[in-house]
Formats: C-alpha cells, sequence, structure tokens
C-alpha cells in the first residue's frame, strides 16, 4: 500500500505546481480519503439503515488502523531500509496537533454517551469541513524544517 501511495504522490506533483494547492490540503483530503474508500461506503450503507453507532464505529476504526499499524509500519521500514531512503520523518506542526487535539475532543463527546444520533453525525461532518478549509487556506509549510536529520 506504500508503495502505491509513493506511486500517487508523485504523479499529483504536476498537478500541485500547476493548480497552487497546497501538500496538506492534498494529502488531507484526497491521499487520506482514497485508501479508506471500502470503509467510508460501509458506514454510509449502515448510517442510510440507521445503523449510526455501527457507522461512527468504522469510521474511527480507520483512525485507530492508521495509527496502531500503518505508522509504525513505515517508521520500521524506514529503519530498516539501508541509507534511510524513504526518508519519512514524523514532524508535526502547531496546525497538525491542534486538529488531532480537536479531533480526539470531539470523538470523546460522540463516543461518551454510547449512543449516536443524526446530529452528532452532522457535528462530525461540519467540523471535517471546518478542518478542510483550515488546511486550504494554511500557509504551506516547509516540511524539511526541524527535521531530526538536519540536526544530526
Amino acid at each position: 500500500m506504500s508503495l502505491c501511495a509513493e506511486v500517487v504522490v508523485q504523479n499529483m506533483e504536476p498537478i500541485l505546481t500547476e493548480s497552487g494547492v497546497s501538500e496538506m490540503f492534498i494529502g488531507v483530503t484526497i491521499l487520506a480519503v482514497v485508501p479508506d474508500i471500502p470503509e467510508i461506503m460501509n458506514g454510509v450503507q449502515f448510517a442510510m439503515k440507521n445503523n449510526i453507532s455501527l457507522s461512527i464505529d468504522i469510521g474511527s476504526s480507520v483512525a485507530v488502523q492508521v495509527c496502531l499499524v500503518q505508522i509504525p509500519v513505515l517508521v520500521l521500514t524506514n529503519a530498516l531500509i539501508p541509507g534511510g531512503g524513504l526518508h519519512f520523518h514524523m514532524v508535526f506542526n502547531d496546525l497538525h496537533l491542534w486538529s488531532v487535539i480537536i479531533s480526539v475532543i470531539i470523538m470523546n463527546y460522540v463516543f461518551n454517551d454510547g449512543k449516536a444520533d443524526y446530529f452528532q453525525g452532522t457535528t462530525l461532518c461540519v467540523v471535517y469541513i471546518i478542518m478542510l478549509s483550515m488546511y486550504f487556506f494554511s500557509p504551506d509549510m516547509n516540511h524539511d524544517k526541524g527535521c531530526i536529520d538536519d540536526v544530526v
């Protein structure tokens, strides 16, 4: 999956240079959503059948999968490849940090009472749109700034 993502990123570079859209926005929208389309479709189908709790569980399990499986595998792969061929750096700026904190608070609110309704689902959609607009209007950050390799 990581190699497929690398091919997609290489093919996205001409779009980024011509359109002027920031890398962060493309990463949050297209690169984050496309691999999880089957889970998203299942969540939507269960929500349409009035099984909102299962729908939200499916949506949140995608985030848990990324945090507990995909990121550690990428870090270990980067460490095992001779010469550090992937150059995978885990550097987060303030925008990333605040979006994670806000997401955790809102997901805690959704799961706190043990049931879900359409208001909570609408709240999650509105928060997602707010975060997308936040990434769209944010200035393009320098990703190499503050990397560990620059210090060592």
